[in-house]
Parts: structure tokens; sequence; C-alpha cells
């Protein structure tokens, strides 16, 4: 590292200018990673939003193929509508999270209505890691009892690549 940059708390390393230098990952090119950020959050949920996107822009330097998505802070569907990408996303993530005893709540929150849609309710952010397709990390989450957080998946994506909770 030079004397011109310098690493943030989440080991990213940012030039004066604000520039993203490259964070080291361990996963291979068959793995990408896709945050979610909610629409319209206070202002320190926010800054942790940018933080997080901030690192992923690092492993994206790196090679690792991500994307950044958005949804809103909640969702109301109804059987006979189109559901939208982010409740699609949910359902996705609680299929998978629930066949491997991962728990996704309190982070997402589902509830049935008296005219039976269902209303979700979405975290400020969350890190979705795929390989070849398959959902195989997923951040916020409760694995065996342990509460893992974004960061947790991205420091694991800096270690070792064990950031593929769901494998």
């Amino acid at each position: 590292m030079g004397m011109d940059s310098g690493a943030d708390e989440g080991g990213v390393l940012l030039s004066r200018d604000g520039a993203v230098e490259p964070e080291s990952t361990a996963l291979s090119g068959a793995v990408s990673a896709t945050l979610w950020l909610r629409e319209r959050v206070p202002e320190v949920a926010q800054q942790r939003q940018d933080h997080v996107e901030t690192r992923l822009a690092a492993f994206r330097a790196a090679g690792l193929e991500t994307s950044v998505r958005t949804w809103p802070a909640c969702v109301t569907d109804r059987p006979d509508e189109e559901q939208s990408a982010a409740a699609e996303a949910f359902d996705r993530f609680r299929a998978v999270t629930g066949i491997r005893g991962v728990r996704v709540d309190p982070f997402f929150e589902c509830r049935s209505n008296e005219d039976g849609s269902r209303t979700i309710r979405f975290p400020a952010a969350c890190l979705a890691l795929e390989r070849d397709g398959n959902l195989t990390g997923l951040y916020p989450c409760y694995v065996d009892g342990a509460y893992l957080d974004i960061e947790d998946g991205l420091d694991a994506i800096a270690a070792d690549g064990g950031a593929e909770n769901l494998r």
C-alpha cells in the first residue's frame, strides 16, 4: 500500500481521491455476488449500505462478478398478480435456506393478509452468492444459531472463500 492510500475499517483500500483498489478474493470465477439494497433508508443505514457497496466494488475490481439491485421496504403481492423481483428473490432465499436449516428471520418478515396476499419486509441490505445459478451464500442470516451479517460474508470472501454458507 502506497502513501496515497489507506484502508478503512473493512479492509477495502481507498486512495485519497476515493478510488477503490482491488481487495483480494479467494472465490472462484464460478461465483457471483448480488448486493440487494433497500430504497429510502435512514442516513445511518445509507452510510452502512455505501460502505458495503464500496467493499463489493473492491471485489469486483479483483475479478468477482457482482451486481447491485434495489428493493422496496416492503412488497404486498396477491396470488393472481405477477410477483416483483424482490418477492421472487425472497421466495428463493426462503426455499434454499429452509432446506439448509438456515434462518432469514427477523431480517426478512413475511406475513399473510386477510385478502390472501402477503406482505414481505426486506432488510436494508442483503448479500447473495451464487455458483452456477444456485444460491450458495446469504447474509444476513442465522446458521446453527450463529448470526452472520454482511460484513461476515465480505470478510469470508476476502479470507478464504468460505462465504458460501448454504453449501
